[in-house]
């Protein structure tokens, strides 16, 4: 019986995504399998985390990645990946967001003028394009 369990997401773009976790410390692999309990999983992304158990992320049908591992088995400082991931979940889809919208004013033509974290944790992006 498998104890992998997915964990749903809104990324969809691979390169922002693995930009994001690289830019947060982590190595990542692409195209490789993660261990569980019983067995290894087939992931598009795997967090590297040097010990036996991993962290991946799997592109769905609807073309966003989940995360997924074997949550029952993950100890020791792999556990601690884990849960520091988890918990800063909402930092990467942060990021994720800031560079996704970035790209997407890049290429329409935009200029970043400003970012600033604001205190309650959001971003203020100011971009500019001349006629």
């Amino acid at each position: 019986m498998s104890h992998f369990s997915r964990l749903k997401t809104r990324f969809k773009n691979r390169e922002i995504l693995l930009q994001c976790l690289q830019e947060m410390g982590y190595e990542t692999l692409e195209h490789t399998a993660v261990r569980g309990y019983e067995g290894m999983h087939e992931v598009d992304i795997a967090v590297k985390t040097g010990k036996e158990y991993g962290i991946g992320f799997i592109r769905t049908e609807e073309g966003t990645y989940d995360m997924v591992a074997d949550w029952w088995s993950v100890k020791g400082s792999d556990k601690k990946i884990a849960g520091r991931i988890g918990k800063r979940m909402a930092g990467i889809q942060r990021e994720y967001a800031v560079k996704t919208v970035l790209e997407q004013t890049g290429k329409e033509g935009y200029s970043l003028m400003e970012k600033q974290e604001q205190e309650d944790g959001s971003v203020r992006i100011v971009v500019r394009r001349w006629a």
